[in-house]
């Protein structure tokens, strides 16, 4: 079983970047928002998708000063590690400095990482890019082959494969669905074949 995740977020240095962690964590996980009068203001649009999740973080108003929230959090992720050692605890922020922190915390072996703004929003381009291509699948695919189980079967073959090996993937699909079926499919999807790999993400 997984360990919990802590998400710790530094506001002030990533905005509100930390709402595309909503749709991810699962129901132990926490994110915990430090905030100050410098953190930015939230717009109407990330408030709309945060307002769907109003049981899933906490916020922390911090004391303002040089680094002032900086200190403040790491110091809190040191109460958090002593009560609960075994969570894995992710510092969202772009400042390296917390890079020290990170590293003595992984020497005594302990799960503590940092990530960054781009990195949260990498991985949400790369799920929203995940579901375009299963609602191409899905409007493409016959209406006997396009239930929620049977695209996600597809889409994992399409992946195992490239746009070189169409052969390879054809006959996979053969192997996966039988003859028939598997041509069937196959047909289906060869006349955008190009356009699908081209949105499947790396």
């Amino acid at each position: 079983m997984a360990n919990r995740k802590v998400y710790l977020v530094d506001t002030e240095n990533v905005g509100t970047a930390w709402k595309d962690l909503l749709p991810q964590r699962n129901g132990k996980d926490l994110i915990i928002l430090f905030f100050t009068e410098n953190s930015p203001g939230i717009s109407y649009y990330d408030l709309d998708t945060i307002r769907q999740y109003p049981d899933s973080f906490e916020m922390i108003e911090c004391v303002t000063g040089k680094n002032g929230l900086d200190f403040q959090l790491v110091s809190y992720l040191g109460y958090l590690i002593k009560s609960a050692p075994k969570t894995d605890y992710i510092i969202v922020t772009n400042d390296t400095g917390y890079d020290a922190v990170v590293k003595f915390w992984n020497q005594r072996e302990l799960s503590v990482i940092r990530k960054t703004k781009s990195e949260l929003i990498a991985k949400e381009q790369k799920e929203n890019s995940q579901e375009e291509v299963k609602g191409m699948l899905k409007n493409l695919l016959p209406e006997e082959n396009s239930d929620e189980e049977m695209v996600e079967e597809v889409y994992r073959l399409l992946c195992d494969y490239s746009v070189k090996q169409l052969q390879e993937l054809y006959q996979a699909l053969q192997k996966e669905f039988g003859h028939e079926q598997g041509t069937a499919i196959y047909r289906q999807l060869k006349p955008d074949i190009r356009v699908i790999y081209k949105k499947i993400p790396k």
